[in-house]
């Protein structure tokens, strides 16, 4: 045959292929019994038959704070240097921008723009400014967690709770970024008949390729969201005239206002919703996905180390009340290592002249995972 079949064409109705060999062999396999197994079902082992209790445990923590062996600011250039390899961070060059659509909100103008990374990759972002802001020169990094930059922005309610809008509505100039791998980014591949790199919404079922597939090149999801996060900083000074930023995230953005920090020079406020807590537990225990994952992490270092990085910067990590282990909950964020890491987070601190009580924590009574943004503007204002 000389018709051309895509790899994703056949994947399409493999589950009809699939399906229909299994109705027609299925009958076949019952009437010829000289292909049935001898050995009886009980001899095959069984689960509770073995001893499965694994797990890695909290990791070596080489490069941590408090097993460093110099100076605090010698731990810091260490600490940062090895963080921006395991993340597989590359220094972000400037890239163009163009306006999609823009449109209004109340008083608020609100932009659709799109970064061109490459000529096989452009990215979006939503630019939020009230008609009298509070400061004009400084903006608020909005990042949206596992969902999209959309509910962010009001166009559904859940964890989000619209909180870039809401702090456009507050007075504050905002960037909602679209991250890899959500929303309209969900298959960066989308374009091309060949290949599948998506994440949290996909067709085919939940295979993270865009994960996976950035492993085997050295790079991480983390490290290129960081440095997509980055360029829109850039682009921020450069053409918006913005001197200063807050960051404000929840869940995998939550990670990502910790993180991407570390590598920027203008951010002046971090607020972090359901994050901090142990890279240990958070996938064996608390059954994140994998967006979070970088390798080789837990043998250098953990949350609280990356957070440290940050010194002095006013930090504020929230929680829901109820946002803990369970068989329901697939963030579990409010975990038994948050306060363990708060405390190792006050002591890098405290080493690097600044303040504890620049770190604060809130946890909001009856809420789950999802964002309070009463404290969040509260923590803004202060």
């Amino acid at each position: 045959m000389n018709q051309h079949h895509t790899r994703r064409s056949f994947l399409r109705t493999s589950g009809l292929i699939a399906a229909s060999a299994a109705a027609t062999s299925a009958p076949k396999a019952i009437a010829d019994e000289d292909n049935a197994s001898a050995i009886p079902e009980e001899f095959f082992v069984r689960p509770e038959e073995l001893t499965l209790k694994f797990n890695h445990g909290p990791g070596e923590r080489r490069m941590s704070f408090a097993k460093f062996d110099g100076s605090a600011q010698r731990w810091r250039g260490a600490c940062r240097e090895k963080l921006a390899e395991l993340l597989g961070l590359r220094k972000p060059i400037a890239c163009p921008v163009r306006l999609l659509r823009e449109t209004m909100v109340d008083d608020i103008a609100v932009q659709a723009q799109v970064m061109e990374v490459g000529p096989r990759l452009t990215i979006p972002a939503y630019f939020l400014k009230p008609k009298s802001p509070i400061d004009p020169r400084r903006a608020v990094m909005a990042i949206h967690g596992h969902g999209d930059a959309e509910s962010a922005m009001g166009l559904r309610e859940e964890y989000h709770h619209t909180f870039a809008l809401r702090l456009a509505q507050a007075g504050h100039i905002v960037l909602c970024p679209a991250l890899r791998g959500f929303g309209a980014l969900g298959d960066l591949a989308y374009g091309d008949e060949d290949y599948t790199l998506d994440y949290w919404r996909s067709s085919r079922g939940r295979q993270f390729t865009l994960v996976s597939d950035a492993f085997l090149h050295g790079r991480t999801l983390v490290g290129e969201t960081v440095e997509d996060l980055l360029r829109w900083e850039h682009w921020l000074a450069k053409s918006r005239g913005i001197e200063s930023l807050d960051v404000a995230g929840i869940s995998y953005g939550g990670d990502l206002t910790i993180t991407y920090p570390v590598f920027s020079p203008r951010v002046r406020k971090i607020y972090s919703s359901g994050s901090l807590g142990s890279f240990s537990v958070i996938f064996s225990r608390c059954y994140n996905a994998p967006a979070h994952g970088i390798p080789h992490i837990l043998r250098w270092m953990d949350r609280s180390d990356i957070a440290g990085l940050n010194a002095p910067r006013p930090m504020r990590f929230h929680y829901g009340e109820h946002d803990k282990p369970g068989p329901h909950n697939a963030s579990a964020s409010y975990n038994e290592t948050v306060e363990p890491s708060l405390a190792e987070l006050r002591a890098i601190y405290r080493a690097l002249g600044a303040s504890a009580d620049s770190i604060s924590l809130k946890v909001t009574p009856g809420r789950w995972h999802e964002m309070d943004n009463e404290d969040l503007l509260a923590f803004l204002a202060e």
